[in-house]
């Protein structure tokens, strides 16, 4: 299944990151935009800075780059759990974190 192979690629590609792991990174992302490509989807923002920091061998910028997204992510899922909780019937509102 592409997406399964997909998912691993990022998931190897972000630990080699954190690890440190130069290498390894650059051959996940590679594997990751050929998967990409082949589906017709190509890099959105982040995808590419990531890139670019592999290319320059900036492990420290493409880590950034992930915690950004990460924090990204996590406001997103905020939203959508509360948004899910206001949709709930007989659901007392939340207060605000």
């Amino acid at each position: 299944m592409p997406s399964t192979r997909l998912s691993q690629d990022y998931r190897l590609m972000v630990e080699a990151i954190q690890s440190g792991d130069l290498t390894a990174a650059r051959h996940a992302y590679g594997r990751m935009m050929e998967r990409l490509s082949s589906v017709g989807v190509g890099a959105d923002g982040a995808l590419t800075k990531i890139g670019a920091s592999l290319r320059r061998g900036d492990l420290a910028a493409a880590n950034r780059t992930l915690d950004a997204l990460e924090s990204r992510a996590l406001l997103v899922l905020r939203g959508l759990r509360e948004l899910a909780d206001l949709q709930s019937p007989g659901s007392a509102p939340r207060r605000p974190n």
